[in-house]
């Protein structure tokens, strides 16, 4: 009788102490549990201030990519109506207005290409920041521009690889430069166009290769123009976003 009750008691204090082991180990999990949970949170929170701190610098930037491609738009409209005016001369064949188209045909001297500058969006962008913003529509936005300055860096190498292959071959040939291109670098070194070489531009009004040279020009001058719109649409689509976004912070 004596043994058959130590026996029970040896039983249930090895449950109790089974219960108590498998009470301490849970208590000891969910512990650690929420301390991973805490520290999580507080990780993901202390990256949300990091993240919302780069936005307020990249809503800098892209307030001055938007003035940037105002004043790019300017000068491209500038430009190609210059360039349309000369067609124009041309087509009248209006010899009288030679001097005139000096002054105006300047542009096909050169290339005047889009170029986007923005260090710290690319950084949030190569951190991979860009993909941890919580805000979908912001997000969608600010992915946007990468596609815009691909395309900024594809008109300007078509630009390039034009003008080299089609236009300065033939500027280098029939025109004198400092006719068409003045400004204040030849005044300054007081240097005037070539003393006994002129362009004869009374023949070129009648070249096939001359009036192809205008229109290219003038049609990259315009793609070029339509294209600066689209991304100065999407700038300001992205600096609203992020004027929205950062004003609910």
């Amino acid at each position: 009788m004596g043994i058959s009750n130590k026996s029970n008691m040896d039983v249930k204090k090895n449950s109790f102490n089974l219960r108590y082991i498998i009470i301490e180990i849970t208590l000891v999990a969910i512990g650690i549990l929420l301390a991973i949970s805490i520290d999580d949170w507080n990780s993901d929170r202390l990256l949300q201030i990091e993240i919302n701190k780069y936005l307020v610098e990249i809503d800098k930037e892209i307030e001055s990519g938007i003035e940037y491609q105002e004043r790019k738009i300017k000068e491209l409209e500038s430009m190609s109506n210059k360039l349309i005016r000369v067609m124009k001369i041309v087509e009248r064949n209006d010899l009288d207005s030679i001097p005139f188209l000096k002054n105006l045909i300047w542009p096909i001297g050169t290339t005047w290409p889009v170029k986007y500058d923005l260090p710290i969006l690319q950084e949030f962008i190569d951190k991979d920041y860009l993909n941890l913003i919580k805000d979908d529509s912001l997000k969608s936005r600010l992915k946007i521009y990468t596609r815009v300055k691909s395309n900024s860096e594809s008109m300007a190498e078509f630009n390039q690889k034009q003008y080299l292959d089609k236009v300065e071959s033939y500027v280098n040939k029939n025109i004198e430069y400092l006719e068409i291109m003045g400004g204040n670098l030849w005044k300054k070194n007081n240097i005037n166009d070539h003393p006994r070489i002129k362009t004869n531009f009374k023949k070129l009004f009648n070249e096939i290769e001359f009036w192809n040279v205008l229109t290219l020009k003038t049609e990259t001058f315009f793609i070029e123009l339509s294209n600066l719109k689209w991304h100065n649409r999407n700038f300001v689509s992205i600096e609203k976003e992020l004027n929205k976004y950062l004003k609910e912070k």
